[in-house]
């Protein structure tokens, strides 16, 4: 591939027409609701009025990224409803996505929060509390594990680097694993000290990402244990963690999750199937 299409592979929409062509090329997202979900309204593709609507109500509200300014957005026209989605939410919400154009940021999104009536042009409508400009990608899982604010600096391979300095083949992603691993049980352990229990608006993260660690980086880590694949300080740091989750098993139990300890033995029982 040459260097100008890799530029203008990588080039970012930086005006109106430019989002509208690269949005326009692309399939329009298909909300699946079920028997019993009936929304209010319904997703609104928005036309130029209610675009600028929107760019008018970010400069009202003086709504900006750090380092950038109200009227240095784009907007997607996909305006998504969002009043029958969430707990507390008004019934009136849409989330309307905004890039930024500011050089240096382009790849930053964000939403902004308006009402259908704000979108209708009703000079009456309800305004919602203005939301902060989150980065869509601060929300993600794994964020608090990147080294940079809107993804990792390392991709492919590079990602999974490991300090692991054995002689055998170095296993790749040992650290990643146990920082995921670790990060999961504070979580737990914070939900567990808050004495909310498993009310579920503050339990089920918590609980989610613990299970799908557990499920996953904690069975890799001890199949390569056994098979004698990491190196001194990543053994050492895995039962590190093994003494920390040995020591919250009364919290793990009243929160109702699992233990390390009931999953590695599944974990070696699944190996042993497969060997015979």
């Amino acid at each position: 591939m040459s260097k100008k299409n890799i530029t203008q592979k990588k080039a970012r929409p930086r005006t109106q027409a430019e989002l509208d062509a690269y949005m326009a090329a692309r399939p329009r997202p298909v909300r699946k609701t079920y028997e019993g979900m009936y929304p209010l309204h319904e997703d609104l593709e928005l036309s130029d009025e209610q675009v600028q609507i929107v760019l008018d109500y970010l400069q009202e509200v003086n709504f900006h990224l750090p380092g950038a300014a109200a009227h240095e957005f784009i907007v997607v026209r996909w305006a998504r409803y969002t009043g029958f989605q969430f707990m507390q939410e008004p019934l009136e919400a849409y989330a309307i996505g905004l890039r930024c154009t500011k050089p240096g940021l382009e790849n930053q999104h964000t939403f902004i929060r308006m009402s259908w009536g704000q979108l209708m042009g009703d000079p009456e409508a309800v305004r919602l509390p203005v939301n902060e400009p989150v980065l869509a990608s601060d929300m993600m899982t794994l964020a608090r594990y990147r080294d940079t604010r809107t993804g990792p600096s390392r991709t492919g391979l590079n990602a999974y680097a490991s300090t692991d300095s054995s002689e055998t083949e170095p296993v790749p992603g040992v650290d990643f694993d146990l920082k995921l691993l670790n990060g999961a049980l504070d979580d737990v352990l914070e939900q567990h000290l808050s004495g909310k229990g498993r009310e579920m608006n503050s339990w089920w993260d918590p609980a989610l990402n613990w299970g799908v660690a557990l499920a996953g980086r904690y069975p890799r880590l001890k199949y390569f244990a056994a098979q004698g694949r990491l190196d001194e300080p990543s053994l050492a740091a895995l039962h590190a963690f093994e003494a920390r989750a040995a020591q919250a098993q009364t919290a793990l139990q009243e929160l109702g999750l699992a233990t390390p300890a009931a999953v590695a033995e599944s974990a070696v029982q699944n190996q042993i199937a497969r060997l015979r």
